[in-house]
Parts: C-alpha cells; structure tokens; sequence
C-alpha cells in the first residue's frame, strides 16, 4: 500500500468521523482524549467498553473515542506498551528486566504449571507497566485534546466562511415554495 493511499485515508477518517461530528469541540476533543488515553493503558479487550463508560462519566462524545482504541491490538502490543514499561521503570526508579516470554510460554507441564510459570516470569512487570502507562496516556490524552480542540474550531470556521448558510437554511426552488402555499 503507498504512504500517500494510507496518509489520505486517515486524513479522509479524521476529517469525516471526528471533525464533522454534530457535536460541541469540548465533547469531541474530551472523547478522543479518552480514546488515546484508554490505547495506551493495559486494558486490552475491554479498552471500547471502558472508553465509551469513561466518556458518558466525563459527559464527552462516546463515539469518536472508540476506533481510536483500535491502535492497540496484537501486533502494536510491544511498541505502544514496551516504552510504557520503560517510563515506568525510570518513574519507579526500577531496572528494567528483560523478560523471557518464550520460555514462559513453551514450558512443559500442566496448565495450571505453565500460568504459575508466566506468572513468575512477567508479574515484576505489571506495576512499571500500569505507572508508564498511565503517565504516557494522560500526556498524550492532554496534547489529543488541545489539538483537536483547536482543529475542530478552525476546521468550522473554515467550512462556515465557504458556507455562510447551513443546507437547510438556503433558500428552497421557487416550485418548491408555490407549492406549501398551495397546501
């Protein structure tokens, strides 16, 4: 796929499914906010159902949030939480430990066995993950909101000088107009 296919649709995406959205710019922004900050949280496989509860808590738009929190899945897993991590570490001022997934996940035994042993390999991990991760979304949440806070007010008034009127206010056809006299 070219850049330029990717970078247009995205920009058709953020255009039509977050600027055009009838909705006040504190509510958009605070619902894509949200969205980001829910991304970069462990939370994966409940990360829409907390964006859309953390969205009505904060009475922000429920929508926009949510396929934002599609940027973390299986395949981004490492480069959106692995500097979380890191972050945490320094936070906490911990030393960040390299982690021995596969022999955790292809020891031998029971199941029970093999959960006791990825737990024991990944548990000193959870606190720095949970401490980065909140840090990095709250960051960048805050930045999310004051870009598209700004964006959805310049892009409406760019639109509104281009259209003065909305569509139904412009003035209908004179048949049009004859005939709800006539009724």
């Amino acid at each position: 796929m070219p850049v330029r296919y990717v970078l247009r649709r995205i920009e058709r995406f953020f255009i039509y499914r977050v600027l055009h959205v009838d909705d006040t710019p504190h509510r958009i922004a605070l619902g894509l906010a949200i969205g980001i900050f829910i991304t970069w949280t462990p939370t994966i496989g409940f990360q829409m159902i907390l964006t859309v509860a953390l969205a009505w808590l904060l009475r922000a738009n429920k929508v926009v949030g949510v396929p934002f929190v599609w940027l973390s899945n299986p395949f981004t897993l490492l480069p959106i939480y692995g500097p979380n991590y890191l972050v945490g570490c320094w936070v906490l001022r911990q030393r960040a430990l390299s982690l021995n997934f596969l022999a955790a996940a292809g020891s031998s035994g029971t199941w029970i066995e093999r959960v006791n042993t990825w737990w024991d390999a990944t548990w000193h991990v959870f606190w720095p993950l949970w401490v980065g991760s909140l840090l990095v979304g709250l960051f960048l949440g805050t930045i999310t909101y004051f870009a598209t806070r700004v964006a959805v007010v310049r892009y409406r008034r760019h639109w509104h000088r281009k259209h003065p009127k909305p569509p139904w206010e412009h003035d209908a056809p004179a048949d049009a107009d004859a005939d709800s006299k006539a009724s």
